[in-house]
C-alpha cells in the first residue's frame, strides 16, 4: 500500500500506522468506530492506553497525508462520532477505480459493446500491480478484502477474455488464460474461455487436455465433476460438424451479445436475427421450434438474481439458483439436452454451410449493485461440499417420486430455514432420479425445476412460465400438440405466445372464471405430457410465489392424484407460517392422501464433522468441530461461512483454530441476519436484543424481571420462536436458547455501545434483586459478567465487590484463568475510584498482590507480568504504611529463583529469615528455608542444601498438622515444594532409598484433593528422577498425567515443564520425531516466561534424547549450550557425576570439557561454591 502526492510517495510510517490507514481505506467514506479500530489493530493485546495510541496514529497520518496541503485545508482523515472516517474522493483510490472499471466493462458486455468493454477491462487490469493489502495478512478484515479483490480480478480476466473472443482475438485469450487456468482450476468459466480460444485456433487437442486437467483436479480435490456449462463447451469441441472447430482466422465471428455470465439460457436460433424479443427479455420464437435450455436446474431464467437476494445475503445468492443453500456449488445440476451445450447459442454466421458458432444468449441481468463485487453476480462458484446428514430424507423423497412412474402422483414439501440444505437435497434427488434406468421406453422420469423470486418486476405465474418453457424446449412437438386446444388461455403464462399470435379467443368477461380456465388448461397440458413421459416438478422458494401461482399449484396438487406427475416444493418454514395466505395454501397442498412434509433442521455433530473432514482432511480436533456445530446450529451454509474465517480449511488443524472460529462473525452471515432481522417489528427486536444480552440461554423469569413496558416479552418471544431465531428447551421449562450462537452475537454486536451497557446493567440488577442476600454459586459469575459489561452504566464502587466475589468463587473451583480475568478487570476499575482515598490505595495493593499470585500459578513465577504485579503491590507499602508482607517477599524470592537470579533471591530469603526470627511467622520461616535450600542445591553445595530442605520439610509438616492454612500464600503446598528439591538432593547424594521414599510421599500427598499445581509438581519430580534412572515407562506415565492435569487447569508453566520430560520419554520409547519436537516446543514456551530454573537439567534431557535418536552433532551442540548455561548462572549441580547427562557430555565433548568451569569465580557477598566436574566433584556425599 502506498500513497502518492504529485508523483511522490508519502511517508505512512510503521506497520501499525499503515494498518490503521488500510482499515479506514477499505471503508472509504464510512465512519469506523474507535472501539472496532482498537480491536482490529491489536486484538486481545491492546495496550493500556489504546485509544490514546490510536489518536497518536491518526495525528501522524494526518500530517503525512497533508504534507503539501495548504494551511487551513480540511483533513481527509476526520473524527466523526463514534470514530474516524477517511473522506477521500473514490477516484483517488486505485482499488475503487479498479472495481468501477470492472463493473463498467461487464455492463458494456451486457449492452453488446465488446470493444469498449475490452478497453475498460484492460484499463482495470492495468491498475493491478500485485495482491492488495498483502502486507496486512494478520488482520482479518484486510486479508478478506485482499481475497475479495483477487476474485474481482479473476472476474475481470474472464470478462476481458469474453470480449476478446467476441472481437476474434483468440490468440490473446489463449496466451493470457493458460497460466490463470493452471493457478485457478476451479474457475470453470475461465477454463471454458481458454478451451474456446484454443478450439478456434485449431488446437482442439490442447483444449480437451485443459478440460481433462480441470476435471481431474475437481474430482481429486472435491469429489465432483465439472459443471454442465463446461461439459457443454467440451461437447461443442467434440461435435463432428463442418467448421465447428475451425481456427478463428478462417471465420469472422460476430460480436458477442452476452452478459458475461456463462449461466445464460441457451437458444438454438434457426432464424438468425429475426427472432422475437419477448416481454421477458428472451430471444426466440416458440412456434419456430426454438430450443430453450435452462440456465440452472431446468429453469429458463436469465437473471443473475437481479430481482433480489436470498435472506442469507448477496454473497449467498438465491438458494435455488446458486445452490449455496445446503453447502453446494453450481456444479451439481442436471443437464438439459446432451446435443446442445449449456451457455451457448448457434449464430447465423455460417448458417448456409451448416457451421455454427456457439455463444451465450443475453438475458435481463442487472448490473451488480453498489458494493457488490462483480464476482457475486457471475454465478461461478467453488466446487460443492459432500452430501451428508440427509440420507433418510433423500430415501423418503426418492421412494415417493419413483411411484410417479406407475401413476401414483405424489406431493412432498421440504421446509426449513435458509441455508439448511433444501436445494441441495433436491439436487441429490434429481441426480438420483435421472440416473435410474427406466423399466420401459417412455417411463424415464423427467425432472423440471422452477424457482420463485422476490422483489418487484416478477410477472404473475412466473413459477409456471418456467415449467412450460422448459417443457417446450425438451418436448417441442408434444408440447405444441398439448397446448394447441387451449389457445389464448395460456397467454398469461406464456406472453411470447400472445406476442407471436394476434388471433385466438379473447378473455371471458368473468375474470375469475377465465383464471380458473387458464389454471385448468395448464393442468391439462402438464397431465397430458406426464401421460406420455412421467414428470417430477421441483418448485423452489414458495415463500416468494404470487397468489395466482399458488392457486394453480393447489389445483394441480389435486388433479395429479392418479397420474404420473409428482411435485416436490420447498419453502422457508418461518415465511410459510407467518403469511396467512401462504400458510393456508401450503396446508391445502400438503393435506392430501399422497402427500408428505419434511422439516429440515441443522445437521448433527457427526454430519458437520464429515463436512469438515471433506474440506480440511482428517486430523481436525473434536473441539473445533464442536465449536463449528454450536455456532452454526448445524446449518450447512453457516458452517461453510465459518470455515471461511480460517481461509484455507486445512488451517483448522492449527492450535488456534478455535480462537479463529470464535473471533468474528462472517460478513455473509452478518448481512444475511441483518436482512432477516429487518423483517421483524421493532418491539420484537427490542426483546431479542435483551435476550441476546442475557446470554445464549435465556430464562423467561429473568427476562420478565428485566424487561420494560417497551419490550413486550410474550408477543416478542412468540414472534422470535416462529421466526426460528429462538427455540424452547424441552428439558428445562422456562428456558430458551438461540437457534445458533451467530444470531445472538450479531444482535449484541450491532447494539450501540451505550445501549448495550444499559441492558447489561439492567440484567445485573435484576439478578441481584432476585438473589438479594442469597445469590447462588451458579449466578455469582453471571452477576459479575453483566456488571463488568455494563461499563459506565454502573458505578465502579458497585461493580468491584461483584468482581471480587466472582474471583474468589473461581479460585475455589480452581478456575485460575477465570480468576485472572476477574482480577484484571478489578484492577482496571480501581482507576475509577477516588485516587486520594486510603481505602482505594489498600484495595489497589491487595489486587496487585492477588493478581501476581494467580499469574505465578498459571504462568510461573518467572513470568514478567507476575513479577511486575507483585512488585507494584510491594511498592505500595509506603502509601499504606504497611510492613513487609512475607507472602509477597516469598513470591518475589521465587520469581528471582526461577529466572536464575540466585544472588537476588538469597537477599530476599535473608529478609524472610530476619522476619521469621522476630515473629516466627510460618510463611517467612518456610520461605527462607526453601529459598536458601534451593540456591544451595543449584550451586552444588548439596550437604548444606539438604540441611535447609530437611528443615523446610519438617516445618511444612508441623504447620500442616497445626492447622496453618498456607494455600493462599504459596503457589504450592510447602510440603510439596520442600520435598521436591529434597528428593533431587537425596538422589544426587546417592541416598536412593530416601529419594524413593520422598517420591512416594509426593505422589501420596497430591493424589486426592490437592491443587492441580501441586499434583503437576509432584509428577514432574517423579518423572525427572525416573528419567535419571532410565525408567522410560514411569517417566512417560508421570509426565503424561501431569501435562494433562496442567493443561486442563491452564497451568502453562507446568505443562511446558512436564513437556520436556514427556518428550524425553517419547524419544526413548522410539518416537524420536515427536519427542524432540515436544522438548523444543516446551523449552521455547519456558523461555518466553523467563523460566531458567532447571534449564541445564532440561538441556541434559534434550541432549540424551538427541543422542538416543542418532543425532550426535545436535546432541554435541546441546551439551555446549548446557555448559554455557551452567557457567552463566553458576549452576554447577547440573554437572554432577551422578547425572546420566554428565557422562554423556563427557563422552561427546571430552573429559576436559567442563574443567574451565571449576576455577574460582569473582567474589560476591557470599562464598561462591566451587563448581563440580565429572572427574572431580566439588561436593561430597
Amino acid at each position: 500500500m502506498s500513497a502518492r502526492l504529485n508523483g511522490q510517495d508519502l511517508p505512512l510510517g510503521p506497520p501499525r500506522r499503515r494498518t490503521l490507514l488500510a482499515l479506514l481505506l477499505i471503508r472509504l467514506g464510512r465512519v469506523v468506530p474507535t472501539e472496532l479500530l482498537v480491536e482490529e489493530l491489536w486484538g486481545d493485546g491492546a495496550p493500556r492506553h489504546a485509544v490514546a495510541t490510536l489518536q497518536s496514529y491518526v495525528s501522524h497520518l494526518r500530517r503525512s497525508l497533508h504534507t503539501k496541503a495548504g494551511t487551513g485545508q480540511i483533513s481527509v482523515l476526520r473524527h466523526r462520532t463514534p470514530g474516524y472516517v477517511l473522506d477521500l474522493d473514490p477516484e483517488q483510490v486505485d482499488a475503487w477505480r479498479f472495481e468501477r472499471l470492472v463493473t463498467d466493462g461487464r455492463r458494456l458486455l451486457e449492452q453488446r459493446d465488446p470493444r469498449t468493454a475490452h478497453a475498460r477491462l484492460t484499463e482495470a487490469l492495468g491498475l493491478w500491480h500485485g495482491s492488495p493489502y498483502a502486507e496486512f495478512d494478520n488482520h482479518p478484515p484486510l486479508s478478506d478484502e485482499c481475497t475479495r479483490l483477487e476474485q474481482i480480478r479473476l472476474t475481470a480476466v474472464e470478462s476481458r477474455a469474453e470480449a476478446r473472443l467476441a472481437l476474434g482475438a483468440a490468440e490473446e485469450v489463449a496466451a493470457d488464460l493458460d497460466g490463470e487456468a493452471r493457478r485457478h482450476p476451479t474457475r470453470e468459466r475461465l477454463v471454458g474461455h481458454l478451451m474456446t480460444a484454443l478450439s478456434r485456433l485449431g488446437r482442439q487437442a490442447e483444449a480437451l487436455e485443459v478440460y481433462e486437467r480441470t476435471r481431474s483436479h475437481l474430482v481429486e480435490e472435491f469429489g465432483v465433476d465439472t459443471a454442465a456449462e463446461l461439459r457443454g463447451v467440451r461437447s461443442a469441441i467434440l461435435r463432428p460438424e463442418p467448421g465447428a472447430s475451425a481456427p478463428s482466422k478462417q471465420v469472422s465471428p460476430r460480436p458477442l451479445e452476452s452478459t458475461g455470465a456463462s449461466h445464460s439460457p441457451l437458444v438454438m436460433n434457426e432464424k438468425g436475427d429475426d427472432a422475437v424479443q419477448n416481454s421477458e427479455g428472451f430471444e426466440g420464437s416458440w412456434d419456430a421450434g426454438a430450443a430453450v435450455t435452462p440456465r440452472e436446474h431446468g429453469t429458463a431464467v436469465a437473471t443473475d438474481d437481479a430481482n433480489g437476494t436470498d435472506d442469507w445475503g448477496a454473497a449467498v445468492g438465491r438458494e435455488g439458483i446458486t445452490g449455496t443453500e445446503g453447502i453446494t456449488g453450481t456444479d451439481a445440476r442436471p443437464e438439459a439436452r446432451p446435443d446442445v451445450p449449456q451457455g451457448a447459442r448457434a449464430d447465423a454466421v455460417g448458417a448456409q454451410t451448416g457451421a455454427a458458432q456457439w455463444r451465450p444468449v443475453p438475458g435481463p441481468a442487472a448490473a451488480p449493485e453498489a458494493g457488490e463485487s462483480p464476482e457475486s453476480a457471475s454465478g461461478w462458484t467453488a466446487a460443492p461440499s459432500p452430501f451428508t446428514g440427509r440420507s433418510q430424507e433423500l430415501d423418503r423423497l426418492t421412494t415417493a417420486a419413483v411411484s410417479t412412474v406407475v401413476g401414483h402422483g405424489h406431493v412432498a414439501g421440504v421446509l426449513g430455514p435458509p441455508g439448511v440444505g433444501k436445494t441441495r437435497l433436491l439436487l441429490e434427488l434429481a441426480a438420483r432420479l435421472e440416473s435410474m434406468d427406466a423399466p420401459e421406453k417412455g417411463s424415464r422420469l423427467e425432472v423440471v425445476w422452477s424457482h420463485c423470486f422476490p422483489g418487484e418486476g416478477v410477472p404473475a405465474y412466473w413459477l409456471w412460465t418456467q415449467i412450460l418453457r422448459r417443457l417446450s424446449a425438451t418436448r417441442p412437438d408434444a408440447f405444441r400438440d398439448a397446448t394447441e386446444p387451449f389457445g389464448a388461455l395460456l397467454a398469461p403464462l406464456m406472453p411470447e405466445r400472445s406476442a407471436a399470435r394476434t388471433g385466438g379467443p379473447k378473455w371471458a368477461a368473468d375474470w375469475c372464471k377465465a383464471r380458473f380456465l387458464a389454471h385448468d388448461a395448464v393442468c391439462e397440458v402438464l397431465l397430458a405430457l406426464a401421460g406420455q413421459h412421467p414428470l417430477v416438478l421441483f418448485l423452489e422458494d414458495l415463500q416468494w410465489a404470487d397468489t395466482a401461482s399458488l392457486d394453480l399449484l393447489r389445483l394441480l396438487s389435486i388433479r395429479c392424484q392418479g397420474h404420473p406427475l409428482s411435485i416436490v416444493l420447498t419453502a422457508r418454514k418461518f415465511e410459510a407460517e407467518s403469511d396467512a395466505t401462504l400458510r393456508r395454501m401450503v396446508s391445502d397442498v400438503l393435506r392430501g392422501p399422497r402427500t408428505e412434509t419434511l422439516e429440515l433442521c441443522g445437521l448433527s455433530l457427526q454430519a458437520v464433522g464429515a463436512l469438515v473432514e471433506a474440506h480440511a482432511g482428517s486430523g481436525v480436533a473434536p473441539k473445533v468441530v464442536e465449536v463449528l456445530h454450536r455456532r452454526s446450529g448445524g446449518n450447512p451454509y453457516l458452517v461453510m461461512q465459518l470455515l471461511s474465517l480460517v481461509g484455507d480449511a486445512r488451517n483448522l488443524r492449527r492450535p488456534d483454530a478455535v480462537d479463529a472460529l470464535l473471533a468474528h462473525i462472517p460478513t455473509g452471515v452478518r448481512e444475511a441476519l441483518h436482512q432477516r432481522l429487518a423483517a421483524l417489528p421493532e418491539p420484537v427486536l427490542r426483546v431479542l436484543r435483551l435476550c441476546a444480552v442475557i446470554g445464549a440461554e435465556v430464562g423467561t423469569g429473568l427476562l420478565h424481571r428485566t424487561a420494560t413496558s417497551a419490550e413486550p416479552v410474550v408477543a416478542g418471544l412468540e414472534s422470535a420462536i416462529r421466526a426460528g431465531l429462538l427455540g424452547e428447551d424441552p428439558h428445562h421449562p422456562g428456558r430458551l436458547h438461540f437457534a445458533h450462537a451467530l444470531v445472538q452475537e450479531t444482535l449484541v454486536d450491532e447494539l450501540p455501545r451505550e445501549d448495550r451497557h444499559h441492558l447489561h446493567a439492567r440484567v445485573a440488577n435484576a439478578l441481584c434483586a432476585r438473589g438479594r442476600g442469597q445469590v447462588g454459586d451458579e449466578e455469582i459469575e453471571r452477576v459479575a459478567h453483566h456488571s463488568w459489561h455494563a461499563k459506565s452504566a454502573l458505578p465502579a464502587a458497585e461493580v468491584l465487590p461483584r468482581l471480587l466475589l466472582a474471583a474468589e468463587h473461581a479460585e475455589q473451583s480452581m478456575a485460575y484463568e477465570q480468576v485472572e480475568i476477574w482480577l484484571r478487570r478489578a484492577v482496571h476499575l480501581v482507576g475509577f475510584l477516588p485516587p486520594d482515598d486510603s481505602d482505594t490505595v489498600r484495595l489497589e495493593q491487595k489486587l496487585h498482590i492477588q493478581l501476581g499470585h494467580v499469574l505465578a500459578t498459571t504462568r510461573g513465577y518467572g513470568h514478567p507480568e507476575a513479577e511486575t504485579a507483585l512488585t507494584r503491590g510491594r511498592a505500595l507499602n509506603t502509601a499504606t504504611d504497611a510492613a513487609e508482607d512475607p507472602s509477597v517477599l516469598w513470591a518475589l524470592c521465587a520469581a528471582h529463583l526461577v529466572t536464575g537470579r540466585y544472588d537476588a533471591s538469597r537477599q530476599l530469603s535473608g529478609l524472610l529469615r530476619d522476619i521469621s526470627r522476630r515473629t516466627w511467622e510460618p510463611v517467612a520461616a518456610l520461605g527462607a528455608a526453601y529459598g536458601e535450600g534451593t540456591v544451595l542445591h543449584v550451586r552444588g553445595m548439596l550437604p548444606q542444601a539438604l540441611a535447609e530442605l530437611e528443615r523446610g520439610v519438617g516445618m511444612a509438616d508441623r504447620f500442616a498438622n497445626e492447622g496453618h492454612s498456607l494455600a493462599g500464600t504459596f503457589q504450592h503446598d510447602p510440603r510439596v515444594s520442600c520435598r521436591s528439591y529434597n528428593t533431587f538432593t537425596h538422589w544426587l547424594l546417592g541416598h536412593r532409598q530416601t529419594a524413593g521414599a520422598r517420591r512416594r510421599e509426593l505422589l501420596s500427598l497430591t493424589e486426592y484433593e490437592s491443587r492441580p499445581s501441586d499434583r503437576s509438581f509432584a509428577l514432574y519430580v517423579d518423572g525427572v528422577v525416573a528419567a535419571w534412572e532410565g525408567d522410560t515407562r514411569t517417566a512417560l506415565a508421570s509426565s503424561d498425567e501431569g501435562a494433562r492435569v496442567a493443561g486442563e487447569h491452564g497451568l502453562l508453566y507446568w505443562k511446558a515443564m512436564l513437556g520436556v520430560v514427556k518428550g524425553w520419554g517419547l524419544a526413548h520409547a522410539g518416537n524420536h520425531e515427536d519427542g524432540l519436537a515436544l522438548i523444543h516446543t516446551s523449552l521455547a514456551e519456558l523461555g518466553q516466561s523467563r523460566t531458567y530454573i532447571r534449564h541445564p537439567l532440561h538441556l541434559g534431557l534434550l541432549g540424551q534424547a538427541q543422542h538416543h535418536g542418532g543425532r550426535i552433532e545436535e546432541a554435541r551442540t546441546t551439551f555446549r549450550k548446557l555448559l554455557a548455561a551452567v557457567e552463566q548462572r553458576r549452576e554447577s549441580v547440573y554437572l554432577h557425576p551422578a547425572l546420566p547427562a554428565t557422562s554423556l557430555l563427557h563422552e561427546l565433548l571430552g573429559h576436559g570439557a567442563d574443567k574451565a568451569l571449576c576455577g574460582p569465580g569473582p567474589r560476591t557477598g557470599r562464598a561462591r561454591p566451587r563448581p563440580m566436574s565429572v572427574t572431580d566433584p566439588c561436593s561430597a556425599s
